[in-house]
Protein backbone atom coordinates (compact mmCIF):
# COMPACT_ATOMS: atom_id res chain seq x y z
CA UNK A 1 0.00 0.00 0.00
CA UNK A 2 1.53 3.26 -1.21
CA UNK A 3 0.58 6.94 -1.48
CA UNK A 4 1.25 8.66 -4.80
CA UNK A 5 2.24 12.31 -4.22
CA UNK A 6 2.38 15.08 -6.81
CA UNK A 7 2.05 18.73 -5.84
CA UNK A 8 3.05 19.76 -9.37
CA UNK A 9 6.57 20.65 -8.34
CA UNK A 10 5.62 22.80 -5.35
CA UNK A 11 7.80 21.52 -2.51
CA UNK A 12 6.94 17.82 -2.73
CA UNK A 13 9.49 17.01 -0.02
CA UNK A 14 7.68 19.07 2.63
CA UNK A 15 4.47 17.27 1.73
CA UNK A 16 6.19 13.87 1.85
CA UNK A 17 7.59 14.67 5.29
CA UNK A 18 4.25 15.83 6.73
CA UNK A 19 2.18 13.02 5.18
CA UNK A 20 4.68 10.44 6.38
CA UNK A 21 4.49 11.93 9.86
CA UNK A 22 0.69 11.73 9.83
CA UNK A 23 0.46 8.32 8.13
CA UNK A 24 3.72 6.49 9.00
CA UNK A 25 2.26 3.12 8.00
CA UNK A 26 1.97 4.16 4.33
CA UNK A 27 5.07 4.77 2.18
CA UNK A 28 4.94 7.94 0.04
CA UNK A 29 6.29 8.01 -3.51
CA UNK A 30 6.58 11.25 -5.47
CA UNK A 31 5.27 11.13 -9.03
CA UNK A 32 8.18 10.33 -11.34
CA UNK A 33 9.88 8.00 -8.90
CA UNK A 34 9.89 4.24 -9.51
CA UNK A 35 6.53 2.94 -8.37
CA UNK A 36 4.41 -0.20 -8.84
CA UNK A 37 0.96 0.97 -10.05
CA UNK A 38 -0.67 -1.97 -8.25
CA UNK A 39 0.65 -0.69 -4.90
CA UNK A 40 -0.95 2.77 -5.08
CA UNK A 41 -4.04 3.06 -2.89
CA UNK A 42 -4.23 6.86 -2.43
CA UNK A 43 -3.25 9.68 -4.79
CA UNK A 44 -2.56 13.09 -3.25
CA UNK A 45 -2.18 15.47 -6.15
CA UNK A 46 -2.50 18.97 -7.54
CA UNK A 47 -2.72 19.64 -11.28
CA UNK A 48 -1.73 16.04 -11.98
CA UNK A 49 -1.29 14.96 -15.63
CA UNK A 50 -4.70 14.13 -17.10
CA UNK A 51 -5.18 10.43 -17.72
CA UNK A 52 -2.47 9.19 -15.36
CA UNK A 53 -4.69 8.33 -12.40
CA UNK A 54 -6.52 5.60 -14.30
CA UNK A 55 -3.22 3.60 -14.34
CA UNK A 56 -3.61 2.57 -10.69
CA UNK A 57 -6.07 -0.34 -10.47
CA UNK A 58 -6.24 -0.46 -6.65
CA UNK A 59 -6.75 3.26 -6.11
CA UNK A 60 -9.22 3.90 -3.28
CA UNK A 61 -9.43 7.71 -3.36
CA UNK A 62 -7.91 10.88 -4.79
CA UNK A 63 -7.04 13.86 -2.57
CA UNK A 64 -6.53 17.42 -3.75
CA UNK A 65 -3.53 19.26 -2.32
CA UNK A 66 -5.03 22.70 -2.89
CA UNK A 67 -8.25 24.64 -3.03
CA UNK A 68 -10.25 24.41 -6.23
CA UNK A 69 -11.14 21.55 -8.53
CA UNK A 70 -10.55 22.76 -12.08
CA UNK A 71 -7.77 20.21 -12.66
CA UNK A 72 -10.25 17.44 -11.88
CA UNK A 73 -12.85 18.99 -14.17
CA UNK A 74 -10.29 18.91 -16.98
CA UNK A 75 -9.51 15.21 -16.51
CA UNK A 76 -12.38 13.32 -18.13
CA UNK A 77 -10.68 9.98 -17.45
CA UNK A 78 -10.75 10.11 -13.65
CA UNK A 79 -11.29 6.65 -12.14
CA UNK A 80 -14.56 5.99 -10.35
CA UNK A 81 -13.29 6.59 -6.82
CA UNK A 82 -14.01 9.36 -4.31
CA UNK A 83 -12.24 12.66 -4.99
CA UNK A 84 -11.77 14.62 -1.77
CA UNK A 85 -11.09 18.34 -1.94
CA UNK A 86 -8.93 20.13 0.60
CA UNK A 87 -10.81 21.83 3.41
CA UNK A 88 -8.01 23.20 5.56
CA UNK A 89 -9.45 25.75 8.03
CA UNK A 90 -6.12 27.60 8.00
CA UNK A 91 -6.50 28.36 4.29
CA UNK A 92 -10.05 29.66 4.76
CA UNK A 93 -8.92 31.92 7.62
CA UNK A 94 -6.06 33.32 5.53
CA UNK A 95 -8.37 34.07 2.60
CA UNK A 96 -10.85 35.79 4.91
CA UNK A 97 -8.04 37.92 6.35
CA UNK A 98 -6.92 38.88 2.84
CA UNK A 99 -10.46 39.88 1.87
CA UNK A 100 -10.91 41.86 5.08
CA UNK A 101 -7.66 43.74 4.42
CA UNK A 102 -8.97 44.98 1.08
CA UNK A 103 -12.42 45.81 2.47
CA UNK A 104 -10.67 47.97 5.08
CA UNK A 105 -8.38 49.50 2.45
CA UNK A 106 -11.24 50.48 0.16
CA UNK A 107 -13.57 51.63 2.92
CA UNK A 108 -10.96 53.63 4.84
CA UNK A 109 -9.35 54.89 1.59
CA UNK A 110 -5.84 53.87 2.57
CA UNK A 111 -4.76 53.91 -1.07
CA UNK A 112 -5.64 57.60 -1.27
CA UNK A 113 -3.61 58.33 1.85
CA UNK A 114 -0.63 56.52 0.38
CA UNK A 115 -0.86 58.78 -2.68
CA UNK A 116 -1.26 61.87 -0.50
CA UNK A 117 1.86 60.98 1.45
CA UNK A 118 3.95 61.17 -1.72
CA UNK A 119 2.82 64.79 -2.14
CA UNK A 120 3.01 65.58 1.58
CA UNK A 121 -0.73 66.31 1.61
CA UNK A 122 -2.55 66.35 4.98
CA UNK A 123 -6.23 65.84 4.20
CA UNK A 124 -8.76 63.54 5.83
CA UNK A 125 -11.15 61.71 3.51
CA UNK A 126 -14.81 61.42 4.36
CA UNK A 127 -16.09 57.88 4.87
CA UNK A 128 -19.32 56.28 6.05
CA UNK A 129 -19.53 54.38 9.37
CA UNK A 130 -18.48 50.75 9.22
CA UNK A 131 -22.03 49.37 9.46
CA UNK A 132 -23.05 51.50 6.48
CA UNK A 133 -20.36 50.10 4.21
CA UNK A 134 -21.75 46.87 2.78
CA UNK A 135 -19.61 43.99 1.54
CA UNK A 136 -21.07 41.36 -0.75
CA UNK A 137 -19.66 37.85 -1.18
CA UNK A 138 -20.22 35.90 -4.39
CA UNK A 139 -20.33 32.21 -3.57
CA UNK A 140 -21.26 30.93 -0.11
CA UNK A 141 -19.40 27.66 -0.01
CA UNK A 142 -16.82 26.89 2.64
CA UNK A 143 -14.48 29.78 1.72
CA UNK A 144 -17.23 32.29 1.00
CA UNK A 145 -18.98 31.53 4.27
CA UNK A 146 -15.75 32.05 6.23
CA UNK A 147 -15.10 35.34 4.40
CA UNK A 148 -18.63 36.63 4.96
CA UNK A 149 -18.65 35.64 8.64
CA UNK A 150 -15.28 37.20 9.47
CA UNK A 151 -16.08 40.49 7.73
CA UNK A 152 -19.44 40.59 9.52
CA UNK A 153 -17.69 39.95 12.84
CA UNK A 154 -15.55 43.02 12.16
CA UNK A 155 -18.67 45.19 12.09
CA UNK A 156 -19.42 45.51 8.38
CA UNK A 157 -22.83 44.94 6.86
CA UNK A 158 -22.49 41.80 4.75
CA UNK A 159 -24.57 40.21 2.03
CA UNK A 160 -23.93 36.94 0.23
CA UNK A 161 -25.16 35.37 -2.99
CA UNK A 162 -25.20 31.76 -4.09
CA UNK A 163 -27.08 29.69 -6.64
CA UNK A 164 -28.78 27.75 -3.86
CA UNK A 165 -30.37 28.99 -0.66
CA UNK A 166 -28.01 29.54 2.28
CA UNK A 167 -28.37 30.72 5.84
CA UNK A 168 -25.43 32.37 7.66
CA UNK A 169 -25.73 34.21 10.95
CA UNK A 170 -25.21 37.95 10.51
CA UNK A 171 -25.27 37.75 6.70
CA UNK A 172 -28.13 38.71 4.39
CA UNK A 173 -28.26 35.79 1.97
CA UNK A 174 -29.54 35.96 -1.60
CA UNK A 175 -29.88 33.08 -4.04
CA UNK A 176 -30.79 32.53 -7.68
CA UNK A 177 -30.46 34.74 -10.72
CA UNK A 178 -33.61 36.72 -9.92
CA UNK A 179 -31.95 38.23 -6.83
CA UNK A 180 -28.68 39.23 -8.51
CA UNK A 181 -29.68 42.83 -9.28
CA UNK A 182 -30.82 43.50 -5.70
CA UNK A 183 -27.70 41.87 -4.24
CA UNK A 184 -25.32 43.84 -6.47
CA UNK A 185 -27.12 47.14 -6.14
CA UNK A 186 -26.90 47.07 -2.34
CA UNK A 187 -23.16 46.49 -2.00
CA UNK A 188 -20.15 48.81 -1.91
CA UNK A 189 -17.56 46.09 -2.46
CA UNK A 190 -17.96 42.64 -4.03
CA UNK A 191 -15.71 39.71 -3.12
CA UNK A 192 -15.58 36.80 -5.53
CA UNK A 193 -15.38 33.40 -3.83
CA UNK A 194 -17.08 31.39 -6.58
CA UNK A 195 -15.34 28.17 -7.63
CA UNK A 196 -14.35 27.80 -11.27
CA UNK A 197 -16.60 25.41 -13.19
CA UNK A 198 -18.25 25.25 -16.58
CA UNK A 199 -21.14 27.24 -15.08
CA UNK A 200 -19.04 30.02 -13.56
CA UNK A 201 -16.44 30.64 -16.28
CA UNK A 202 -16.73 34.38 -17.16
CA UNK A 203 -19.83 34.56 -14.94
CA UNK A 204 -18.70 37.97 -13.67
CA UNK A 205 -19.20 39.87 -16.90
CA UNK A 206 -20.32 43.29 -18.11
CA UNK A 207 -23.88 42.82 -16.83
CA UNK A 208 -22.63 41.99 -13.33
CA UNK A 209 -20.25 44.94 -13.12
CA UNK A 210 -22.86 47.32 -14.55
CA UNK A 211 -25.32 46.26 -11.83
CA UNK A 212 -22.85 47.13 -9.06
CA UNK A 213 -23.05 50.48 -7.31
CA UNK A 214 -21.40 53.44 -8.99
CA UNK A 215 -17.97 53.85 -7.40
CA UNK A 216 -17.95 50.33 -6.00
CA UNK A 217 -14.98 48.00 -5.58
CA UNK A 218 -14.19 44.43 -6.60
CA UNK A 219 -12.00 41.82 -4.87
CA UNK A 220 -11.12 38.46 -6.43
CA UNK A 221 -9.79 35.69 -4.17
CA UNK A 222 -11.10 32.77 -6.20
CA UNK A 223 -10.13 31.97 -9.80
CA UNK A 224 -9.29 34.43 -12.56
CA UNK A 225 -11.38 32.76 -15.25
CA UNK A 226 -14.58 33.45 -13.28
CA UNK A 227 -14.03 37.09 -14.33
CA UNK A 228 -14.39 38.43 -17.87
CA UNK A 229 -11.27 40.59 -17.87
CA UNK A 230 -12.30 42.96 -20.66
CA UNK A 231 -15.58 43.74 -18.90
CA UNK A 232 -13.83 44.49 -15.62
CA UNK A 233 -11.30 46.75 -17.32
CA UNK A 234 -14.08 48.60 -19.13
CA UNK A 235 -15.97 49.19 -15.86
CA UNK A 236 -12.77 50.53 -14.28
CA UNK A 237 -11.82 52.68 -17.28
CA UNK A 238 -15.15 54.50 -17.36
CA UNK A 239 -15.09 55.02 -13.60
CA UNK A 240 -18.12 52.91 -12.78
CA UNK A 241 -15.88 50.90 -10.46
CA UNK A 242 -13.37 52.77 -8.32
CA UNK A 243 -10.92 49.94 -7.76
CA UNK A 244 -10.16 46.23 -7.92
CA UNK A 245 -7.89 44.00 -5.84
CA UNK A 246 -7.05 40.91 -7.86
CA UNK A 247 -5.27 37.85 -6.48
CA UNK A 248 -6.19 35.30 -9.18
CA UNK A 249 -5.91 35.44 -12.94
CA UNK A 250 -6.94 33.39 -15.96
CA UNK A 251 -3.28 33.00 -16.87
CA UNK A 252 -0.68 32.71 -14.12
CA UNK A 253 1.86 34.13 -13.74
CA UNK A 254 0.10 37.22 -15.04
CA UNK A 255 1.76 38.11 -18.39
CA UNK A 256 4.02 41.15 -18.14
CA UNK A 257 2.12 42.90 -20.91
CA UNK A 258 -1.30 42.52 -19.24
CA UNK A 259 -3.04 45.87 -18.58
CA UNK A 260 -3.79 44.93 -14.98
CA UNK A 261 -0.15 45.55 -14.06
CA UNK A 262 -0.23 49.25 -14.95
CA UNK A 263 -3.89 50.11 -14.39
CA UNK A 264 -4.16 52.90 -11.79
CA UNK A 265 -7.26 51.36 -10.20
CA UNK A 266 -5.99 47.77 -9.98
CA UNK A 267 -3.99 46.15 -7.18
CA UNK A 268 -2.24 42.90 -8.20
CA UNK A 269 -1.08 40.18 -5.80
CA UNK A 270 0.43 36.86 -7.02
CA UNK A 271 -2.26 34.38 -5.94
CA UNK A 272 -1.18 34.43 -2.31
CA UNK A 273 -4.43 35.09 -0.44
CA UNK A 274 -4.75 31.49 0.78
CA UNK A 275 -1.43 29.68 0.69
CA UNK A 276 -1.60 25.95 1.46
CA UNK A 277 0.87 24.77 4.10
CA UNK A 278 1.68 21.08 4.31
CA UNK A 279 2.09 21.36 8.08
CA UNK A 280 -1.64 21.98 8.58
CA UNK A 281 -3.17 20.49 5.42
CA UNK A 282 -1.55 17.06 5.82
CA UNK A 283 -3.39 16.55 9.11
CA UNK A 284 -6.72 17.31 7.41
CA UNK A 285 -5.97 14.86 4.60
CA UNK A 286 -4.76 12.15 7.00
CA UNK A 287 -7.97 12.44 9.00
CA UNK A 288 -9.98 11.74 5.85
CA UNK A 289 -7.75 8.74 5.03
CA UNK A 290 -8.46 7.29 8.47
CA UNK A 291 -12.18 7.88 8.01
CA UNK A 292 -12.09 6.08 4.66
CA UNK A 293 -10.33 3.11 6.24
CA UNK A 294 -13.06 2.95 8.89
CA UNK A 295 -15.84 3.22 6.29
CA UNK A 296 -16.92 6.68 7.48
CA UNK A 297 -17.99 9.66 5.37
CA UNK A 298 -15.34 12.09 4.14
CA UNK A 299 -15.63 15.81 3.33
CA UNK A 300 -15.72 17.68 1.04
CA UNK A 301 -16.32 15.44 -1.96
CA UNK A 302 -15.80 16.67 -5.51
CA UNK A 303 -19.14 16.93 -7.30
CA UNK A 304 -18.39 15.52 -10.75
CA UNK A 305 -21.71 16.61 -12.23
CA UNK A 306 -21.50 20.20 -10.97
CA UNK A 307 -17.76 20.50 -11.54
CA UNK A 308 -16.73 21.63 -8.03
Amino acid sequence: MTILLNNHGYDNESWRKEISRQLPELPVKVFGESIDPDEVVYAMVWNHPAGDLKRYPNLKAIFSLGAGAEHFVADTSLPDVPVILLADPAVARDMAAHALYWVLTFHRRYGDYRSQQKGRVWHRKQIVPTREFRAGVFGLGRIGTEVASRISDFGYAVSGWDRSKRQIEGVDCYHGTDSLAEFLGNTDVIINALPLSHKTRHFLDASIFAAMRQGGFFINISRGAVVHDESLLEALDRGHLAGAALDAFAQEPLPVEHPYWSHPRVFVTPHMSGATFASSAAAVIANNVRRLELGLDVFPLFNREAGY
